[in-house]
């Protein structure tokens, strides 16, 4: 029989790693809900990201974490080349076309990534959060708990973004109607590659996070994809609200189905509960359109 401690710990537990899903998601979201962008590269970008932070760890011998100082502007600068390179082409082309081509630059980085670090999963030798404690019957972890604290305060400041400045507000307006937004003299174009840049970097910061306590491999990039593309069509393109409330419900299904069913069953669980929301919700439990 499984206890109620261990029940409240794998609660815990899976509200600390959808905190965590709200933050790999959230980039995704916001470029899709702005740019209407399927960025299938998404996953990979973070793959990506998360071998500059090993690299980096490594080398200076640093916590991941740390390297995320560096990793954020290099990836809003990366994210915005990649906004004129790649995307732009297919901004407003049929969502096929947009699939094949952030698919195929995907399947560019894994191979890269492969013929360059090989299969093997990389980890850092070292971390300043590699400690716990013990409040009641409860062991919080404190990577995670850091990773939850970073997390929530950087969907916070987004929030505040997107609701409380003029950039955030002309980045909402054309999320909601760009012709429209265009006629009042808003910057598509340059607004369209903030807004690329600023996704990216938030994929960077994540890459930096799971660093602390997790490994990456050439193949990392497809989970997170998968994921969070079920965050963000659980939200519905509800906003960051959206994305935090689908994150914890993801993360809460994968650890208490993993308890209750067996670990290799906890993404089936967080399946089923997508399939009924989106069975009794079609557009998401915040959707707007």
């Amino acid at each position: 029989m499984i206890s109620p401690t261990l029940v409240l710990q794998n609660t815990v537990d899976g509200i600390f790693l959808g905190l965590f899903y709200s933050l790999v998601a959230i980039g995704l979201a916001l470029i899709f809900g702005v740019m209407d962008i399927i960025n299938f590269a998404h996953g990979d970008l973070l793959m990506l990201a998360a071998y500059f932070a090993w690299l980096g760890s490594v080398d200076l011998s640093t916590d991941p974490s740390i390297t995320a100082l560096l990793l954020v502007p290099t990836f809003f600068i990366l994210g915005i080349g990649l906004y004129y390179g790649l995307i732009q082409p297919v901004i407003g082309k049929e969502p096929l076309i947009q699939i094949a081509v952030t698919v195929g630059f995907g399947l560019i980085l894994q191979n890269i990534a492969l013929a360059t670090f090989k299969a093997e999963p990389k980890a850092v030798p070292y971390s300043i959060f590699n400690f716990s404690y013990s409040i009641g019957p409860l062991t919080l972890y404190a990577s995670k708990l850091f990773i939850a604290a970073v997390s929530l305060a950087t969907l916070l400041a987004l929030h505040l973004f997107l609701n409380r400045t003029h950039l955030g507000l002309a980045m909402r307006s054309i999320a909601d109607n760009r012709e429209i937004a265009q006629l009042m003299g808003i910057n598509v174009k340059k607004l369209y590659a903030l807004t690329f840049g600023l996704g990216t970097s938030l994929i960077a910061l994540s890459a930096s996070l799971w660093m602390t306590f997790g490994q990456v491999q050439p193949y990392l990039g497809t989970s997170f994809s998968l994921i969070s593309w079920v965050i963000v069509a659980l939200g519905g393109l509800g906003g960051v609200v959206g994305v935090l409330y689908s994150g914890i419900i993801v993360g809460l299904a994968e650890s208490l189905g993993g308890l209750l069913l067996t670990p290799s069953a906890r993404m089936a669980v967080v399946y089923v509960v997508f399939f009924l929301v989106l069975w009794f919700k079609p557009r998401g439990l915040f959707g707007r359109r």
